[in-house]
């Protein structure tokens, strides 16, 4: 083959490798768009079934505005808004911690997924732990990274999330990253199901120690605390998390 046919497919591999790469990145787009589009549909059926009056109820006790959803899906728990940014979405929760990473409400596939709490939670869980994808176009929990810079943390210190049954709003006390496999790294996934004080106080001050910045307040026993947690970039296998306790 001469020098000029080599270069040839050299460069019909390179057009395909592009045109391949692009059509991946414009489908990655659609799909994330179409998952936002979906999810707008699901928070404007709330709407339209909240009668304005401060928690009003369904006849099962559920708030009125999230009964439809969950007899459409009866994972649904809840609810998680954190203001101004893309987080507004309903959280389910599966059997186990794999199911939802790349279903939607209605459990068909979807790539990004939902957010979804850790299976070993319930109701009354004294620290209810969130997963979601951290994707590219700044979708799903993408927005927890931003908690690194405390300037952003000054203007959203706080978190809402309602379950089924009670609105609640949470204050931030912790934003960190850890290494899944490293050797120093924090296991926060490991206190889903905190049973005592002494669990507790291990996970809050762990949380605080590893902080990107000391925002004052903590949590003590028999406060309620919210976890969310997504991949981050820094470095493989990283996890951002951000540690909230209900106000």
């Amino acid at each position: 083959m001469t020098v000029k046919k080599l270069l040839t497919v050299v460069q019909v591999l390179l057009i395909l490798v592009f045109l391949g790469c692009g059509g991946y990145t414009a489908k990655y787009f659609y799909d994330s768009h179409k998952a936002q589009k979906a999810f707008e549909e699901l928070k404007e059926e709330t709407q339209a079934n909240d009668g304005g009056a401060k928690e009003e109820r369904a006849k099962n006790g559920m708030l009125k505005k999230y009964a439809e959803l969950y007899e459409r899906n009866p994972d649904m728990t809840g609810w998680l808004t954190v203001t101004g940014t893309p987080i507004d979405y309903p959280i389910v929760r599966g059997a186990d911690n794999d199911y939802y990473l790349h279903k939607n409400f209605d459990k068909e596939y979807q790539f990004s997924g939902i957010p979804f709490a850790d299976y070993q939670c319930s109701d009354g869980t004294v620290n209810t732990i969130i997963y979601a994808h951290n994707m590219k176009d700044g979708t799903m929990f993408a927005a927890l990274a931003d908690y690194e810079n405390r300037a952003f943390y000054e203007t959203h210190k706080n978190i809402k999330y309602d379950t089924l049954y009670n609105e609640g709003e949470y204050e931030i006390i912790a934003a960190f990253t850890t290494k899944v496999g490293a050797k120093n790294e924090f296991k926060y996934y490991e206190y889903a199901d905190i049973g005592n004080k002494e669990e507790f106080n291990e996970y809050v001050n762990t949380a605080k120690s590893l902080s990107f910045y000391d925002v004052g307040s903590g949590a003590v026993w028999g406060d309620e605390l919210l976890t969310l947690s997504t991949c981050a970039y820094h470095t493989s296998n990283e996890r951002f998390v951000v540690v909230a306790k209900k106000i």
